[in-house]
């Protein structure tokens, strides 16, 4: 069960692999997963833009996904319980779409599907399915959450750092939850093999490693 704090935000493991962490901006969604088994619907959709967590919130459903570029007429769908469509905004073909949704709900399985925005197709069938489905967004984490998450994930890796710190993750690191997860990891591995404090100078040169030369 996910920590519940006031914006002191929590992480949540995804199937003992990552740390999804739990904050605002992706509440509605995680709160959707949580309630599953019980959805109205045997679908649900969550969209959001790139980077926002959609994949990882996604891994907390099912551990095996399906890009919707890959759906064709040739795709033969292996049927699971629980079944996820990665990036409908990639989507070539409605039909083959049309039959994994018919197929799950006929198998007696559920289905998630992630995209960059609601989409709107042509197939009328199509549309109508996904009209009647729910429906959650996940948001970009604004500078104040990226400081708050940033100073949890220091605080429960028992790391002292300074405001300038957290200052400079919030303002000038990309806003996403897992390139600030990669930082703050690779940050705590580098700092005890060299015996340095975590300082902006020294995540300057970890941004700088993990993303090349780009401007952070």
């Amino acid at each position: 069960m996910t920590e519940q704090l006031v914006f002191d935000l929590p992480h949540r493991a995804a199937y003992g692999r990552e740390k999804f962490w739990v904050a605002p901006c992706n509440q509605e969604a995680i709160t959707w997963i949580d309630r599953y088994p019980n959805w109205p619907a045997h679908a649900l959709l969550i969209y959001g833009p790139a980077g926002s967590g959609k994949t990882h919130l996604a891994s907390l459903f099912c551990d095996t996904l399906i890009q919707a570029k890959d759906l064709d007429a040739n795709f033969r769908p292996t049927f699971q319980k629980k079944m996820v469509v990665e990036n409908l905004h990639e989507l070539n073909d409605e039909e083959a779409l049309l039959h994994l949704f018919n197929f799950v709900s006929e198998m007696g399985g559920d289905l998630l599907l992630t995209s960059r925005e609601i989409p709107n197709f042509t197939l009328p069938d199509l549309q109508s399915r996904l009209n009647m489905i729910s429906k959650a967004e996940i948001m970009m984490p604004d500078e104040s959450v990226i400081r708050a998450v940033a100073g949890k994930a220091f605080k429960d890796r028992h790391i002292l750092v300074d405001d300038t710190v957290l200052d400079y993750l919030s303002m000038h690191l990309t806003r996403s939850f897992s390139l600030l997860q990669q930082v703050i990891e690779r940050a705590d591995k580098l700092s005890l093999e060299a015996g340095r404090k975590i300082t902006v100078p020294f995540l300057k040169q970890v941004i700088q490693e993990l993303r090349g030369d780009e401007d952070v």
